[in-house]
């Protein structure tokens, strides 16, 4: 049988640190199901270090190769010479194009399992997935078993705008908005801890992380709430937290925001926007299952177990915006 290989070639943007003695290779062999994938390690050339209780140098990989082959049931056709004596290389790239997600799929999953081995194992840090449409996945060089390189046609991967349709709130820079840039810009604004949270979950959501972004929806939620009806500054605030700190006291969200908010404010979230209050009761029974079991979902009043998934944690992002929104007209 033919055997086809493509090799990809994938940048590693973030620091991941190796210490290697000189001359020791950065090879390996190994095999996924009927592919066998050989990983080859560049590190950087241009930078190296060594501590003074290091043995060996110490330098940050540039990018990793893959060389992933397989046998396949018939071999790649060769291109079609033309009258002028030009090569069509329609039928071959027509060939090469129909193998490639099967290739791809395997470049994807080792490249990413080797990043979180970084990231989790090694703790290296500020580590990001790479996505399905990262350009080296769409264009790796193919070979024979003899050697030779097939000629396909080049891949142009579109890279999806994040935001570009006004997910998660994101806006668009307006001339409406440049006095408040420029006021932005001459005066120091540090982001408050609910504002820091709601994006760290909106980052969360565009990298599909699901669980990380309700868990900062959840802290957000609670945060808010409780910084509005105990403010650090006022003695209740200060009454507030010393007895929490002592667990002697424990107030849930939920009952702030009815009828701790009808005493205190005559206002009450639950009355004013039931559905919101609804999603943000799920937010913490969500919270609660990630917490407890690792579980993206949560079940609700009739026990019914609920899947969550991008398009309910996107409404929950809507609902602590909006809530957001109420706490700051209670006075």
């Amino acid at each position: 049988m033919p055997r086809l290989a493509a090799r990809f070639t994938i940048d590693i943007s973030v620091p991941c640190l190796i210490a290697w003695p000189d001359g020791l290779g950065t090879e390996w062999t190994f095999d996924i199901e009927a592919f066998n994938v050989i990983l080859r390690l560049k590190a950087v050339d241009h930078w190296r270090s060594k501590l003074s209780e290091d043995e060996d140098w110490i330098t940050a990989i540039q990018f990793i190769e893959l060389v992933i082959s397989r046998d396949e049931l018939e071999a790649c056709p060769k291109p079609i010479v033309t009258p002028d004596g030009k090569n069509d290389l329609t039928v071959q790239s027509t060939f090469l194009r129909t193998r490639l997600p099967a290739y791809q799929d395997v470049a994807t999953s080792v490249s990413n399992r080797f990043l979180r081995f970084f990231q989790y194992s090694l703790h290296t840090p500020l580590v990001r997935p790479l996505p399905d449409w990262e350009h080296s996945f769409h264009n790796p060089k193919w070979y024979r078993e003899d050697g030779m390189e097939l000629r396909g046609t080049p891949t142009f991967v579109a890279e999806p705008v994040a935001g570009l349709h006004g997910t998660l709130g994101a806006k668009r820079l307006t001339p409406s908005d440049v006095p408040s840039l420029l006021s932005f810009l001459v005066t120091s604004q540090e982001p408050s801890l609910s504002e820091s949270l709601l994006s760290d979950a909106q980052t969360a959501w565009f990298e599909g992380n699901f669980r990380r972004a309700v868990l900062e929806l959840a802290i957000c939620a609670e945060v808010m709430v409780k910084r509005k009806f105990f403010a650090q500054a006022s003695p209740a605030g200060a009454a507030f937290d010393y007895l929490e700190d002592k667990a002697k006291v424990s107030v849930r969200v939920l009952e702030l925001l009815d009828s701790v908010a009808q005493e205190a404010f005559a206002r009450s979230y639950r009355k004013e926007f039931e559905a919101n209050y609804r999603a943000i009761d799920n937010i913490f029974r969500c919270r609660n299952k990630i917490a407890h079991r690792g579980d993206l979902s949560f079940r609700d009043d009739s026990g019914k177990r609920v899947e969550v998934d991008a398009k309910l944690v996107e409404a929950w992002w809507a609902s602590v915006v909006n809530l957001k929104t109420w706490l700051s007209g209670l006075s």
